[in-house]
């Protein structure tokens, strides 16, 4: 116990440093801070080799998917944000002509505000893409940065450290936890300002506890057991190829792979002879179900408390209007495994799939926190002065000539306005 509180202890005198650099580097300009990430995206390329040490070290096979699967997606999301940050993350002044009657003069000023430290517990299947990204979407954004990596995967993230620190990003702004649980408990323990877990549904639940005790806000990314729906006229040979690839990819490790086939019953029979033909072993064991109807397809899908992705196969025109009516936080339709590789997609699931995005657009507002600046430039403020004696027929006037259905009583309303307005100036 005396060594877990001194770890605590530890832990948030650590922190404290980290926040006093990212007070400093929210100061800095969302045009110098992308700058500072276009320089790390031209230093992944040229690391390129220490990475795919550093995934060596895990005794990770196949440095072509690894190149793939992680360095170039990731060096994509730093180009996203280079181009697209700049417009994300922008303010933005509400237009003058919706201000309320009663409101005019004030000017309304929408921001986004970095939130401060932020955690992000990294998964063991994709140990550098996923939390990498997060990352830099986090430090584009004016944050700081503790990642926890997941199993195994300390050596790629410091790695990726040290790329940030020689692309110009300050050594107290991002740091690397040990990869132990604990690391992301005292870590919470201290009060970060945001969590982000990619992981199982057990581990985002103790995380969530966690957070909700220390009230940080949280994003999780959590388990799948997506379905790929399969329609009459697909082509199935490429629908076959497709659950191929998401099985074989990443060594079948990927949140988005297929786990469950639904198969129109008209074309069952020939789909499974092509799966006999072309599938891998792994195809020909994920469970196949026949479907006469898409609201049966659907309602089987349902079944499962997952919903993170999905795939539908089919003629274009039906399997997108299909795909609009899954429960998932992403579908695609005629391939597989396309979100990793478009930076511009936001992920993120429902159920216990987890809530909350990463990624795109949306990921990074999350990584923000929105305030609102409102200036008041009226010399004379009539609110803060005594209510007139007539003031509840004014303000019922008003009520019914700015919103009344008929325009009888709008008109009829303005004019007692009017004579309310004139009687007013003769007292005085």
């Amino acid at each position: 116990m005396i060594a877990a509180r001194n770890s605590v202890v530890f832990a948030a005198a650590g922190l404290q440093q980290v926040r006093t650099t990212q007070k400093i580097w929210e100061q800095v300009s969302l045009h110098a801070r992308l700058r500072v990430i276009r320089s790390l995206r031209e230093q992944i390329a040229r690391s390129q080799g220490a990475f795919l040490e550093a995934f060596a070290a895990q005794l990770r096979a196949n440095p072509a998917e690894r190149l793939a699967s992680e360095l170039i997606p990731l060096a994509e999301a730093c180009r996203f944000l280079e181009e697209e940050a700049g417009a994300i993350l922008a303010s933005r002044t509400l237009t003058r002509s919706r201000t309320p009657l009663w409101m005019r003069g004030i000017r309304v000023e929408e921001r986004r505000d970095p939130l401060g430290v932020v955690l992000i517990i990294g998964p063991a299947n994709y140990p550098l893409f996923l939390p990498a990204v997060q990352a830099v979407q986090a430090i584009a954004a004016g944050n700081a940065v503790l990642l926890k990596p997941g199993e195994g995967a300390k050596p790629v993230l410091d790695a990726f450290r040290e790329a940030a620190i020689q692309a110009g990003i300050p050594p107290d702004l991002i740091r690397v936890l040990g990869e132990s649980a604990e690391e992301a408990q005292h870590a919470i323990a201290a009060s970060v300002d945001k969590i982000l877990l990619t992981g199982s549904v057990a581990a985002g639940r103790a995380v969530y506890a966690a957070a909700a005790h220390a009230m940080s806000p949280i994003t999780l990314e959590l388990s799948g057991c997506d379905p790929v729906f399969v329609q009459q006229g697909a082509d199935l040979e490429r629908a076959v190829d497709a659950i191929s690839f998401g099985l074989r990819w990443n060594g079948g490790n990927t949140c988005i792979a297929p786990r469950r086939i639904f198969v129109a019953e008209t074309v069952r029979e020939t789909f499974e002879a092509v799966l006999q033909m072309r599938g891998s072993d792994a195809a020909q064991e994920l469970p196949v179900t026949s479907f006469r109807t898409e609201e049966e397809a659907l309602a089987l899908a349902a079944e499962s408390p997952f919903a993170l992705g999905a795939s539908v196969f089919g003629p274009q025109a039906q399997a997108e209007a299909l795909a609009r009516r899954v429960r998932a936080g992403v579908v695609v339709v005629n391939d597989m495994i396309a979100p990793t590789a478009d930076p511009r997609v936001t992920f993120g699931g429902r159920g216990k799939s987890g809530f909350g995005r990463t990624r795109g657009a949306e990921g990074l507002r999350e990584l923000t926190t929105p305030k609102v600046v409102i200036v008041q430039r009226a010399k004379r403020l009539r609110h803060l002065e005594p209510l007139s004696e007539d003031a509840e027929n004014v303000f019922a006037n008003y009520l019914t000539m700015a919103h009344a259905g008929s325009w009888r009583e709008r008109i009829a309303a303005a004019g007692n306005l009017f004579r309310s307005r004139r009687k007013r100036a003769g007292q005085k």
